[in-house]
């Protein structure tokens, strides 16, 4: 397992994000490609990752929604995609993050009626195209394509039941989305326990997520637990300095609490 911090709104350079990084002794960066400061030409993040011994890993735009019904946009999506990717793979970056949208919805007095849902064929069928895309890109480059829960509506668990039948196509599981959507998707995932391959991990208090770990309700070392079983790439998936700084000293000492009771287990 590897555990690495998000690219952060308060920092104006990769540069910034490396010193914190290399500080907290974490292994990679997840680049938030939203931010214009982590879209350098050419490979320049080559250079930095070789420079600094980082690993980088990208999450796409949220704009990129690959399940749109509009067949010219979402085409348009996918062909950015692959251009992002071409771009990743100059820079020696091989897991992409990309959110499972849950899509436009309509309010109503009483209720949001979800397009996805009320059209479910039309969303099936516009995803399986571009899962079928989506995966053959994956082979192209040779990379991981992770596909993560920001919703827990029925209609996108039968989204991740297509993705998991494509090769190279896996999930990312937020844990805090999980939590504040009602703790069914990890559930769910470990039906496909291979397609696992990646974390975001942060706190929820019951209104709020992306909280410094040990400030709500999520039981932190129970997830910690989730990584190591299935060896993945964890983000710390908070939002400020001080909050990731906090928060990967909460992680190392469970850590060290666990190896403690571990070594106090094999002296009994």
């Amino acid at each position: 397992m590897k555990f690495g911090m998000p690219t952060l709104i308060e920092f104006n350079s990769i540069e910034e994000n490396i010193e914190l990084a290399k500080a907290l002794n974490l292994d990679f960066i997840e680049l938030n490609l939203d931010l214009p400061y982590c879209n350098l030409p050419g490979t320049e993040l080559l250079d930095l990752s070789n420079k600094y011994n980082i690993e980088f890993t990208a999450h796409l735009s949220e704009k990129l929604d690959v399940a749109e019904l509009d067949n010219d946009l979402r085409l348009a999506y996918l062909n950015k995609i692959e251009k992002i990717i071409r771009w990743g793979t100059s820079n020696n970056i091989t897991k992409y993050n990309l959110h499972l949208d849950p899509g436009i919805h309509f309010s109503l007095p009483d209720k949001k009626i979800f397009i996805y849902e009320k059209y479910i064929d039309k969303y099936k069928q516009a995803l399986t195209d571009s899962c079928s895309h989506l995966s053959k890109i994956a082979e192209k480059y040779n990379i991981e394509i992770m596909f993560e829960n920001l919703k827990s509506f029925d209609y996108l668990l039968n989204g991740f039941k297509i993705i998991s039948s494509y090769n190279n196509l896996y999930f990312t599981l937020d844990m805090g989305h999980d939590i504040r959507n009602g703790n069914n998707i990890q559930e769910f995932f470990e039906h496909y326990p291979s397609k696992i391959k990646h974390v975001h991990i942060h706190d929820f208090n019951g209104k709020s997520d992306h909280l410094e770990l040990g400030t709500g309700i999520v039981n932190i070392e129970e997830k910690i637990d989730f990584i190591e079983k299935y060896n993945t790439y964890a983000v710390i998936e908070v939002k400020r300095k001080e909050d990731l700084i906090n928060s990967v000293h909460y992680i190392n000492n469970i850590m060290k609490t666990k190896k403690e009771r571990e070594e106090f287990k094999l002296l009994k």
